[in-house]
C-alpha cells in the first residue's frame, strides 16, 4: 500500500527567510509609523 500523502509537514518556524522579512518589515512599519506620526503632527500644529 502507498503511503498517506497528505501528512502534515512540521516545517520550522524561525527560517532564514522568515529572519529576513521581519528584520526588514518591522523597521520598516516603526519608520512609515514614525513619518505618518510626523506628518499628522506638522498638520495639527
Amino acid at each position: 500500500m502507498a503511503k498517506n500523502i497528505n501528512q502534515p509537514v512540521a516545517y520550522p518556524i524561525f527560517t532564514f527567510r522568515w529572519l529576513a522579512i521581519h528584520g526588514l518589515a518591522v523597521p520598516t512599519v516603526f519608520f512609515l509609523g514614525g513619518i505618518t506620526a510626523n506628518a499628522i503632527h506638522s498638520k495639527i500644529n
